[in-house]
């Protein structure tokens, strides 16, 4: 018989990620993997996840009691916990911080405690003296972390005691239910018929009990909700109880979902092309079976219905559906799709969702009532069971990789996951990461191709403009070739989509007379200008400025605005076309909740006519009436000390060019340039992805970058500079040890650094960096692991933070 628990408690204590708990009796045959649990955790209890049981503790350990247990049914199914294991395993992070990833802060609890004072004269020494006078000065009963902050110490909670013996103060431990629970609504039903003369009695000189009655005998299924009846019949509750009491209807509550989805569109299920046909026979063979397909498709090739076609079969089989799309604006047009085709059957799982709707839409999916789950990269933990399909929409974008918190890459998890799961998955994309074309190329991965776009329509032309020579930001981003084909655009009734990758009005503010320019105060970089707010923002650490009148350096009045950003193109836009209707999408705008939402449902209707933006516009937007496309700044990715900027200015140049000509006209796009001779532009103009993953992959192989070797990038953090180029210089002496050490064991491992960080400081802290590499992942990984384990207590003390990033995308 089971007694004790493993439990990993969240927040995960750092030292120790699982412990191991008695069960009380009362609650043993109650208690099972994967449900959640209060326990005691030093001072304070903590919610916990089950994640194992067992009938004997570990020897010489002694072991505290489960406080109670939150759930009778378990919250995270058991094959969800061993991917969770596995990524807690591959990432190096704490197995609790992939569960709080997957359930979400709302689900957890911990206890407060708190600290009164009855008798300031009980306390002694100076000490004690300094937390009374604190009391005093706060007043009221106060949180112990609150006081500590007062107090600038964290040593107080032995003293605490000690007054606590004496009197002095009170201490109480307060434990709160989780911020989410289950919502419940009242469904109201008929269950009696009214014909006879008893119930007649009912209805004598009461109209209004009538017509409630007759309102419910009309619904479908003799029902409807006690919302529903209080928005049609003010304040029912009395005749209502009348109706149940005479025994016409009875009352129940059930359990109501946050967050569902309804449709918007009506569906339209096309005719599938040759090539389309193929890709979905090749997937459909292997449905219950563990396979990797690469689906290299080009833009408006159809894609997405080869997903919606392989869910069908999979829900017709019994199965369910996993689809993951890079950025939330995605899922909003992905959903409506299947909403449409699949009904409720969908559940939408990303972090612009409440904490509720979260919860409901987990509980859906975990209880088979949603068997399809779209969303973002965390979405990749959806308690899906029986899945039987997984599709990873963008499957190239850089989004799909956290960087902060547990550091994973959505799509590496998804191989996983399928592998797991024993069921294929489909990478998505019309320009492929060199990972995955790599493993396409060595047979790891099945190509799948869709060489044309539906309806034989054409890619869209793409038109170079030689930027040398020419200033821009004078007229707002726009070459008088772009500017005129967008007045001529707008004239027949098409639509522009303008893009430029920097958000804000300006890159900097710089002083022609001395050429200080303004930076932020925490981070090493310039702050850029925002007109909205008439504010200089820096885009790291989120800090606000007011722009000054005269330069803060030398005092002269010889301020300009230097470089461009979406806010600025915006205003020349509306400047020239002054009848148009313009609209903006960057990280600026969208930052409200359903904002992006409410942008592109009316960009897809045609209620915008010019739309500029960020990243965010290109990808995976399907806009019949957009017919031109202009690039602002192709090159600005190739700026960056980034071995995988040519991948990423070719992806982005593709991208948003395919969003052109997807209707019945045909496209075209304007791409603006300094560096016309650059191999990825001139792939990108030719849309020609094989010749850009040539010349990559060899460069790569070459000078040994990833897909040819596996990367870990040590990341030290500390407000002093001194202490973080210790610490990383300490790091690669490690790694070099190690490699040392087991060089007979394990491939080479390269030891790149200590080195500082290209923008070396962000938020107040110095960041340095040692990059380890090698063909083979346990080496990277091992090296990893020793330095985490030999700085983790010197990194804690200093308060310097150390950061492993495995497989990072950014590596300056």
């Amino acid at each position: 018989m089971n007694r004790y628990a493993t439990i990993t408690p969240i927040p995960t204590l750092r030292s120790v990620d699982l412990l191991t708990y008695e069960l009380p009796d009362e609650d043993s045959p109650c208690v099972g993997i994967g449900m959640r649990a209060i326990v005691p955790l030093g001072r304070r209890r903590v919610t916990g996840l089950v994640v194992g049981l067992s009938g004997e503790p570990p020897e010489g350990i002694t072991t505290k009691k489960i406080v109670s247990m939150l759930d009778r049914e378990p919250v995270v199914p058991e094959a969800l916990l061993r991917l969770a294991r596995w990524m807690s395993e591959y990432y190096l992070v704490p197995l609790a911080d992939v569960i709080s990833l997957a359930i979400g802060k709302g689900l957890t609890t911990a206890s407060s405690r708190r600290v009164e004072l009855l008798d300031a004269s009980a306390a002694h020494t100076k000490n004690e003296k300094r937390v009374v006078e604190a009391l005093l000065e706060i007043g009221g009963p106060v949180d112990v972390r609150q006081l500590k902050k007062k107090l600038a110490t964290n040593s107080i909670d032995k003293m605490l005691s000690t007054l606590a013996s004496r009197g002095a103060v009170e201490v109480t431990d307060t434990l709160g239910p989780p911020q989410v629970r289950a919502r419940y609504e009242t469904i109201v039903r008929v269950v009696s018929d009214p014909d006879g003369q008893p119930s007649a009695e009912v209805f004598k000189r009461a109209p209004r009990r009538r017509e409630i009655f007759d309102y419910l005998d009309s619904m479908p299924g003799k029902r409807a909700t006690m919302s529903q009846l209080t928005a049609l019949f003010p304040r029912p509750s009395g005749q209502l109880r009348t109706l149940e009491e005479s025994g016409l209807i009875e009352s129940s509550d059930k359990e109501a979902y946050r967050g569902n989805v309804d449709a918007e569109e009506a569906d339209t299920k096309v005719e599938l092309t040759p090539d389309q046909s193929e890709a979905i026979r090749q997937v459909e063979d292997s449905l219950d079976e563990y396979r990797t397909f690469l689906l290299h498709g080009v833009t408006s090739s159809g894609k997405t219905e080869v997903y919606a076609r392989l869910i069908e079969t999979a829900l017709a089989r019994g199965k369910s559906a996993l689809v993951l799309v890079p950025e939330i604006p995605l899922t909003h047009q992905i959903v409506a799709r299947l909403v449409a085709r699949f009904g409720p059957t969908v559940a939408v799982l990303h972090s612009e969702l409440t904490a509720g709707e979260r919860w409901d839409q987990w509980r859906r999916i975990a209880r088979g009532q949603a068997r399809i789950a779209v969303g973002a990269r965390s979405a990749v933990l959806a308690p899906l069971p029986d899945l039987g399909l997984i599709c990873v929409d963008e499957e190239h974008d850089p989004a799909y990789k956290q960087d902060d918190g547990v550091r994973y890459n959505g799509r590496d998890v998804a191989v996983v996951r399928a592998k797991q799961s024993g069921c294929p998955l489909v990478l998505g994309s019309a320009t492929p990461s060199m990972e995955s074309w790599h493993r396409a190329a060595t047979g790891q991965y099945s190509l799948l191709t869709l060489p044309k776009r539906i309806s034989e329509r054409p890619l869209p032309s793409i038109e170079v403009v030689d930027l040398r020579g020419r200033d821009i930001v004078a007229t707002g981003g726009l070459s008088e070739h772009l500017a005129r084909l967008i007045k001529d655009n707008l004239a027949t009734g098409g639509q522009t989509l303008l893009f430029l990758n920097r958000r804000g009005f300006a890159r900097s503010l710089l002083c022609y007379q001395c050429g200080a320019i303004a930076e932020c105060g925490a981070c090493s970089v310039s702050l850029t200008l925002h007109v909205g707010e008439t504010k200089l923002r820096c885009h790291h650490c989120d800090a606000l400025e007011p722009v000054p009148s005269v330069c803060p350096s030398c005092g002269a009045d010889a301020l300009v605005s230097q470089g461009l950003g979406t806010q600025r193109v915006e205003e020349a836009v509306r400047e020239f076309l002054p009848g148009a209707t313009v609209a903006r999408l960057d990280r600026d705008v969208t930052s409200k909740a359903g904002r992006s939402a409410e942008i592109l449902k009316a960009w897809r209707k045609g209620g915008i006519d010019v739309l500029i933006g960020t990243q965010m516009v290109a990808k995976g937007h399907d806009v019949a009436g957009v017919t031109l496309v202009g690039i602002i700044e192709a090159d600005l990715s190739l700026s960056m000390p980034d071995f995988r900027g040519s991948e990423r200015t070719f992806q982005l140049i593709s991208q948003v060019a395919g969003r052109a000509g997807r209707g019945q006209r045909k496209g075209r796009v304007v791409l603006q340039t300094y560096q016309v001779d650059h191999y990825a532009v001139a792939a990108a103009v030719r849309h020609d992805y094989q010749s850009l993953a040539s010349t990559e992959l060899a460069a790569r192989q070459e000078l040994g970058y990833p897909p040819y070797t596996r990367m870990v990038m040590i990341r030290l953090e500390s407000t002093d500079p001194a202490t973080a180029s210790r610490l990383a210089r300490a790091a690669a002496e490690i790694a070099a040890k190690y490699a040392r050490r087991y060089a007979d064991e394990y491939a080479p491992l390269t030891v790149r650094g200590p080195a500082p960080a290209v923008v070396e400081r962000v938020r107040g802290r110095h960041r340095w960096l040692v990059q380890l590499r090698s063909s083979e992942s346990a080496p990277v990984r091992g090296a990893a692991l020793a330095i985490r384990s030999a700085l983790s207590e010197r990194a804690r003390k200093s308060g310097t933070r150390l950061i492993v990033d495995v497989d990072p995308l950014e590596v300056t």
